[in-house]
């Protein structure tokens, strides 16, 4: 700690008084590619083997990203046929953790969802998943929206993707179908456009369709994130979406990231050692099927000198206002542009804008002087330790940020696969 705080006389006073060091050199961190499982033959064979059983499940993941939904689907038991999504790293993330068709493609030039599976060799769908991107619901979203004067673009395209889902739905006719957004939609148009959606659903046969707002944080994910999922069944019942566990012990920052190894900025390598044993249930579940010690994507951007000097003086739940102000070099109103996690909560939401940068996720460690990693990130958001993120180091934060948490997922599938299988014997 001496050692850094003597790094503080190297760095110079602007004009105002202001401690400044040198701007970072601009680096382009590794475009990491995986192979699909499903381009190996033995693979492809047990595909086609889960598509003709009448036992399986059949899930579709349209806006599939990185495969959030997927993977808290998977893990309850459903059968991930096929994934979709435009965005290229994300289908390449996806082709890499599931065994599985993940198509880049962008689902409005899908004119015919049946012929669509059909070419694929999909013979069913018995469940639609979906996240449509939320920027036209979001707070920040609308905001940066209306500052680009993309109002337009707002209305007419990002507001109404959910009417692709909708299509979907309406031409396969699966037993059940989930999507999901951000909480602020609920609110948005003072209800009116969670009301139209049910209303849309209710009459293409989903009677049993309702939405529900959930937080990760009750479902075992060390994350304070509000969802909002709308549901719907072609059953006489309601959605069966879980309860939440309020009195349940939440899962912190320290239980999901403190056996990760102690490092200083930058870290550049995709692969390094486990250099602990795990020191909670959490973690011991995110390294289940972990092989060969090796922990991935322990990615850490390099952080400037004056940085690290008001990272140091920084405590737990410190913002940017706490930070003094002779090193402040941002406005006073950008209070939240420094936050200093709390290793005994959990964290605050992890959101897409950490691809551009972290300084609202400092790591609660105070001889670590730096932002979390992309694993730090994939932990928070429940993602195991061997599901691994393809693209540039940005492109894989940015994964990662808009990711439903498997967690929340699988809490949501269980119950909707224990109500399906039950359906199935009494149909």
């Amino acid at each position: 700690m001496a050692k850094l705080f003597d790094e503080i006389e190297s760095l110079n006073q602007d004009s105002n008084g202001v401690y400044r060091s040198k701007p970072l050199p601009r680096i382009r961190g590794t475009i990491l590619e995986l192979p699909a499982q499903i381009s190996q033959a033995e693979n492809r064979l047990i595909w086609q083997k889960r598509c003709a059983s009448e036992d399986e499940l059949i899930v579709l993941d349209l806006f599939s990203g990185a495969g959030g939904l997927s993977y808290g689907f998977q893990e309850a038991g459903f059968f991930i046929a096929a994934g979709v999504d435009r965005d290229k790293s994300s289908i390449l993330t996806h082709a890499y953790n599931f065994n599985s068709e993940s198509i880049c493609e962008d689902i409005t030039n899908i004119e015919d969802p049946k012929q669509f599976i059909a070419e694929l060799g999909i013979p069913r769908v018995d469940v639609v998943i979906a996240s449509p991107p939320c920027q036209g619901f979001s707070t920040a979203g609308k905001a940066a929206i209306k500052k680009l004067g993309l109002e337009d673009y707002y209305h007419n395209v990002l507001n109404e993707l959910y009417r692709e889902f909708v299509r979907f739905v309406e031409v396969l006719k699966p037993k059940a179908f989930l999507m999901e957004n951000v909480p602020t939609m609920a609110s948005f148009q003072d209800g009116d456009i969670v009301t139209r959606i049910k209303e849309r659903f209710r009459s293409i046969g989903y009677t049993n369709t309702d939405s529900k707002i959930l937080n990760a944080k009750y479902h075992g994910v060390p994350q304070a994130r509000k969802r909002l999922f709308i549901g719907g069944t072609r059953f006489g019942s309601d959605f069966p979406f879980p309860a939440e566990k309020t009195n349940a012990q939440l899962v912190t920052v320290r239980h999901a990231i403190s056996d990760l190894p102690s490092c200083q900025p930058p870290v550049r390598e995709d692969e390094m050692p486990y250099d602990s044993v795990p020191e909670s249930a959490y973690q011991k579940l995110m390294r289940e099927q972990s092989t060969h010690n090796i922990v991935y994507d322990h990615i850490i951007r390099d952080v400037r000198e004056d940085d690290k000097v008001i990272f140091s003086l920084m405590n737990e739940g410190d913002k940017y206002t706490d930070v003094p102000e002779e090193l402040r070099r941002y406005r006073s109103d950008f209070k939240n542009r420094y936050s200093k996690m709390k290793y005994d909560e959990p964290s605050w939401t992890v959101i897409a804008h950490i691809s551009k940068e972290g300084y609202r996720y400092i790591h609660p460690d105070n001889e670590q002087w730096r932002m979390l990693s992309i694993r730090e990130f994939a932990r928070l958001q429940s993602f195991p330790d061997h599901f691994r993120f393809c693209g540039a180091p940005t492109r894989r934060l940015q994964q990662i940020g808009n990711a439903v948490p498997p967690l929340l997922a699988k809490s949501i599938a269980d119950n909707l696969y224990s109500f399906l299988k039950t359906h199935q014997i009494t149909e």
